[in-house]
């Protein structure tokens, strides 16, 4: 019997960027949730707000149907109490980093559980004297492994990610399937299965790699706690508006693509990993093809970004639809104007060509202006690009020009390309 089926959530956000409405439709059940945003700040709560919602430095002290928490001076939560068990309470400490060493829950002033977290290295102890590690490797969790006070065996969970760094599948020391788990788009479980009950409730690094709490349902990223079910952070970003205005959105709305592995912000380490491979890689060309949307200053500010970042010697072709040419092969390409007549000239066939005002103008025509300096075949060891550039005109079918292009492609393409 097949218990799986599709889902289609719908999320709805306000002008703030804050979701507001979360809809889940799926054949056996149907649910809603809506968040009550304050209207004169980013602050969240699942009902109606009330002054005791938040502390004066915008944490918040309340989960509903969970428990009360209480923030260190510093901003830190340091204690959640239980709502369903008045006498169960957990604790965190921190080192002078902030760094959480120490987690321990405690019932009726008797420890249940404690996890000590060394470099590289978990350990956990539980009422029942079962003892678990968690050893990680980078950014990577290797494995983790449990024992029991009886004669069971250690048993070593190898943990496989996804792109977002989730631990999707573990894996036994035979490779046999230990658990599956999918997640919602703000890590919430989707679906978690396995052979063994208790080896599934054993995993404590999940989505994104980072650990979910037991006791209260919260995912620790370092400087904050994300509630997966609110979509947002529990407390806002100690590093300022770093990240945007909104102090407590979560990646920038965008939890498919991003990651946020330390609470202060949109991660980078997936492209700077990108970067690194590609460079590392003697043997290897990159080939970029940057779609008609993305001639606009964001998408060419990436070209001028990759173009510095990445060896010249590993670029192969780039393609850019919608440019003034059609083929330069071995050619360059004509250069900007220099003189402040020729390139206000030029500003202003932007601003008629994009139907933008001079501002956003003067970034395409600056960025256009770099991304030119860039593509430039006689370089080498400057920064710029070694292999051909291929405009527009040359590119009529996406699909069968990429498959004539080997080795690595990054494509930067809007969803349209999708149906050619």
């Amino acid at each position: 019997m097949n218990l799986l089926e599709s889902y289609q959530q719908t999320y709805d956000y306000d002008t703030g960027n804050n979701l507001t409405h979360l809809s889940h439709q799926a054949n056996s059940s149907t649910w809603q949730q809506t968040l009550a945003i304050h209207p004169n700040n980013n602050r969240g709560t699942e009902t109606k707000q009330s002054a005791s919602d938040f502390d004066t430095n915008g944490n918040l002290l309340t989960l509903d149907n969970i428990g009360t928490l209480h923030w260190h001076y510093n901003n830190t939560l340091n204690q959640l109490s239980k709502a369903d068990q008045s006498n169960t309470t957990q604790y965190h400490v921190y080192d002078y980093q902030d760094n959480r060493v120490r987690s321990v829950a405690e019932s009726d002033h008797q420890i249940q559980s404690q996890i000590d977290y060394l470099p590289s290295l978990d350990l956990s102890t539980n009422q029942a004297k079962q003892q678990s590690s968690t050893l990680h490797i980078g950014t990577h969790i290797l494995s983790e492994s449990s024992k029991d006070n009886t004669q069971n065996p250690n048993q070593t969970h190898y943990q496989l990610t996804s792109h977002l760094q989730s631990n999707t599948l573990e894996l036994d020391d035979q490779a046999q399937t230990l658990s599956y788990e999918h997640y919602y788009p703000y890590g919430g479980t989707a679906i978690i299965a396995g052979k063994d009950k208790t080896q599934v409730q054993q995993k404590r690094y999940r989505h994104t790699g980072k650990e979910r709490d037991n006791s209260s349902g919260l995912s620790y990223h370092g400087a904050r706690y994300l509630a997966p079910w609110l979509t947002r952070w529990i407390s806002p970003d100690s590093a300022g508006a770093v990240d945007g205005l909104n102090l407590y959105v979560y990646v920038d709305n965008n939890p498919l693509k991003y990651i946020d592995p330390t609470g202060h912000g949109v991660d980078t380490i997936i492209f700077d990993n990108f970067l690194d491979r590609i460079n590392r890689d003697k043997t290897s060309e990159l080939n970029i093809w940057i779609g008609d949307a993305h001639n606009l200053p964001d998408g060419i500010k990436l070209l001028v970004t990759l173009a510095r970042s990445i060896d010249p010697n590993h670029i192969g072709t780039l393609v850019i639809e919608n440019a003034t040419v059609s083929i330069l092969g071995n050619e360059q390409p004509d250069p900007y104007p220099t003189t402040d007549a020729d390139a206000y000239s030029c500003i202003e066939d932007i601003m008629h060509g994009y139907n933008t005002g001079s501002l956003e103008a003067i970034k395409i025509y600056t960025y256009q202006n770099k991304a030119l300096a860039l593509i430039d075949n006689s370089a080498s060891a400057n920064g710029k690009f070694k292999g051909r550039f291929i405009g527009g005109e040359k590119w009529k079918n996406p699909r069968l020009e990429i498959s004539r292009i080997k080795g690595n492609v990054l494509a930067l393409v809007g969803a349209t390309h999708l149906l050619t």
